[in-house]
């Protein structure tokens, strides 16, 4: 990993983060689905990135990455949920 890695994580979890109270804010003006589509998306690419860049799971046996993905899984399933709740 190089020295701009952390930095280009860092940065986009802040962009990434930004983006997602903007749209949870109704500043950009997307309908509900699309708006709990666009969340969850950002969400998981979120995780994804800490559990590439900082936790290192690309060096972790296939199962213990199974099971990150599994609670990736349940994780935005259950973001996706709370925020379809809120729009009706």
């Amino acid at each position: 990993m190089n020295k701009m890695t952390p930095i280009a994580a860092w940065s986009y979890l802040v962009v990434a983060t930004l983006l997602e109270a903007a749209l949870a804010n109704k500043v950009l003006s997307l309908s509900t689905t699309y708006t709990n589509i666009a969340i969850g998306v950002l969400a998981a690419s979120q995780v994804v990135t800490v559990g590439a860049i900082y936790l290192g799971l690309k060096y972790e046996p296939r199962a213990v990455v199974g099971i990150a993905v599994a609670s990736l899984f349940f994780a935005v399933l259950a973001v996706v949920l709370a925020l379809g709740s809120l729009g009706h």
